[in-house]
């Protein structure tokens, strides 16, 4: 048997592999409908399926309620209409707007089809129950993750991010950038908090060797590639357990806030937590730096209850967690 190279394009061939695992559905369902003497495409389902529960509508709204585009009901529509499965009348109450219903000949097709959907869910439901991750439950928080942060826009600001930072390197600790670490978090602290500091920031800005990297830690730096290699960015990777880390002390220099440097700093900060066997990662930050939130809720932490009840910090009211699984 050949190898499917498909499945090692990753997450790459998922639009692919979704249309391929259609195609096979639909072409099975196309033969067990013509088994049983059937002539309906089997693509015409969701909208046959939703005027039998719902009645006659528009093709707006069943574009809505199928959470798919105007265009694509229209064009199902306009099959379904040539083959007599739909009928297109002037709405009563508005007639510029014409709504679909189903024909003598669709209803006399129900009693005959009801026994294949109820067998062929029957069935699905049978294989689905064999999987070790639900299908639908795990389709179900993929479409609602791709709902709240989009697709084409997150990716395409992605894609300029990174020609923005094509002249940024990401290097580890180095003791001439000791300077640098304090310098670009206490601009930070200036900006958004007045110089606020607690004795946990002194010591982890003033001994970061000892705070940090003694215990287990890491601090990066994003540095230009250019004669001057001053440092623009910074993070670091605090240990607190054997499998749990935190995020602390990320600063970037406020002239090229939006241009992905702090997310290639907390790329190489989970990068390495994976590395060192993590679980969890956490991070404590405050509701007011929306564009710090906004990554971070996109890199996938969650926020979660305090677990202290409240932070040391009191310019944090934020505590955000990630798993990152055995």
């Amino acid at each position: 048997m050949h190898p499917d190279l498909m499945r090692s394009f990753g997450n790459l061939s998922l639009g692919s592999r979704l249309r391929r695992l259609s195609d096979r559905l639909v072409q099975d369902v196309v033969s067990l409908y013509q088994a049983q003497g059937i002539e309906l495409n089997p693509t015409f389902f969701p909208l046959f399926n939703l005027l039998v529960q719902e009645g006659e509508m528009s093709v707006t709204q069943a574009a809505e309620l199928l959470g798919v585009s105007h265009p694509a009901i229209s064009k199902i529509a306009r099959k379904m209409l040539t083959e007599g499965w739909l009928t297109k009348t002037p709405d009563p109450e508005d007639e510029r707007r014409q709504l679909l219903a189903l024909t003598p000949q669709s209803y006399a097709l129900l009693d005959e089809i009801k026994p294949v959907w109820r067998e062929i869910k029957q069935y699905l439901d049978r294989l689905m129950l064999t999987q070790r991750h639900p299908l639908l439950d795990a389709l179900n928080e993929f479409e609602q993750s791709l709902d709240q942060q989009g697709f084409f826009q997150p990716v395409l600001t992605s894609i300029r991010e990174r020609q923005n930072i094509e002249d940024v390197q990401i290097v580890g600790w180095d003791e001439s950038y000791r300077n640098d670490f304090s310098r670009l978090n206490m601009a930070w602290l200036n900006k958004y908090f007045n110089g606020e500091m607690i004795d946990l920031d002194r010591e982890a800005l003033n001994t970061p060797e000892s705070y940090y990297l003694a215990r287990g830690g890491y601090i990066w730096f994003a540095c230009r590639e250019d004669e001057t290699r001053t440092p623009i960015g910074c993070i670091a990777l605090a240990r607190v357990s054997d499998d749990c880390f935190e995020i602390s002390k990320m600063a970037v220099d406020e002239a090229i806030h939006g241009q992905g440097v702090g997310r290639e700093l907390m790329l190489i900060a989970l990068t390495k937590a994976r590395q060192l066997g993590a679980r969890e990662v956490f991070l404590e930050t405050a509701s007011i730096l929306e564009r710090a939130v906004r990554l971070y809720q996109n890199m996938g932490f969650s926020e979660i209850p305090h677990p202290n009840g409240k932070s040391v910090y009191p310019r944090s009211d934020m505590y955000l967690t990630l798993s990152l699984g055995e």
